[in-house]
């Protein structure tokens, strides 16, 4: 009997642990995640600090050197192409990017 009691105690602890842990997580990144979109097409490295959370000074200058360099960009997946940007990364920030402008009057797409 008593055996049968520490394994629910046990098992009760374990997920409430887990629980927990995951509530500090996204109430973590939710605090770290406050922005405004900007359009990648247009921006500015000082506006992308300003406005996208955890991007660094040089990750921010790198992103406009590459669309200086290779123009537009037509994804926002593109951004895995600068140096220094990871997946994990691009997948909490993409949404505070925006691709106004992309194709122009004579886009086919």
């Amino acid at each position: 009997m008593k055996r049968e009691k520490f394994k629910w105690v046990w098992i009760f602890t374990v997920l409430f642990l887990f629980s927990s842990l995951s509530m500090t997580v996204s109430a973590e990144e939710k605090k770290q995640l406050k922005g405004k979109t900007v359009n990648i097409n247009k921006v500015s490295a000082e506006e992308i600090l300003k406005n996208v959370p955890l991007v660094s000074p040089e990750l921010a200058k790198k992103i406009v050197e590459y669309r200086k360099k290779n123009g537009d960009f037509q994804t926002v997946e593109e951004l895995l192409q600068v140096d220094g940007m990871t997946r994990d990364l691009l997948r909490r920030i993409k949404k505070f990017f925006i691709l106004d402008g992309v194709g122009g009057k004579e886009c086919t797409c």
